[in-house]
């Protein structure tokens, strides 16, 4: 199948090179991507960041921790989380990095570990929900919850609210959810959460993302007037922009 003569013409290639020059001109130019750029110091400032042993979460962590705020890594694991909190230490310099367990597909473990920052901290500034899972095949937890909306909503719900007396009190404070674009193919069916109907596989994540944006929507709705303690859904990359905000 031959191309059209347009796209055959010697030009063509040229100008789909200037192009392609000027995106990497542009993106190169606006340093869009480049948290250090961010002048914010949270010195005095406390943060929890869920699953924070890995991927996006130990990311987030890092920069938090670099910004000098004392980090709470709540990981699932001991072992990763102790190995990602020793890390951060050394990357940054920062010793207030700390490891606090927590399983958000547990709602006794979101409890435990709630009554342990309202015992421990004077002050929570940032509450980032991180963690979450997908691909998993269909379980349910032995508190009669699926187990991926347990773990990706249900948990980052419960733990806000018990936090947000907390984050209240800080104010100007954060709540992060981070979303994710796959949330335009969710649906909301309060008979998932129980595993009473089961969405296909491939729509679990997306629609436990949807309740999550959701919520944020309601949540930021609830905090208007609470002296700047605000929710926001974010998707990885927007991170950084938050901390300036």
């Amino acid at each position: 199948m031959e191309l059209p003569s347009a796209c055959s013409h010697p030009c063509w290639f040229v100008l789909a090179l200037l192009l392609l020059l000027l995106l990497l001109w542009a993106t190169r130019r606006s340093g869009t991507w480049l948290p250090r750029r961010c002048p914010t110091d949270l010195t005095g400032k406390t943060v929890i960041v869920t699953g924070a042993n890995s991927g996006i979460g130990k990311r987030v962590a890092l920069d938090l921790a670099r910004r000098n705020a004392r980090t709470i890594l709540a990981c699932r694991s001991r072992e990763r989380g102790q190995a990602a909190a020793e890390e951060i230490r050394a990357a940054t310099g920062n010793p207030a990095v700390l490891l606090r367990l927590l399983d958000t597909g547990s709602l006794a473990s979101v409890r435990a570990f709630a009554r342990q920052v309202l015992r421990e901290e004077k002050r929570l500034d940032v509450l980032v929900n991180n963690a979450g899972l997908s691909g998993l095949p269909f379980a349910v937890t032995p508190e009669g919850l699926e187990q991926t909306f347990a773990t990706n909503y249900l948990g980052p719900f419960l733990l806000t609210n018990l936090l947000l007396d907390l984050l209240k009190a800080s104010a100007p404070a954060r709540v992060v959810n981070v979303s994710s674009f796959r949330h335009s193919a969710g649906t909301v069916n309060l008979r998932h959460l129980t595993g009473q109907e089961c969405p296909k596989r491939h729509q679990i994540y997306s629609s436990t993302k949807l309740m999550n944006v959701l919520f944020t929507a309601e949540l930021a709705r609830r905090l208007q007037g609470t002296g700047g303690c605000r929710a926001v859904p974010c998707h990885a990359m927007q991170f950084h922009a938050m901390c300036c905000a």
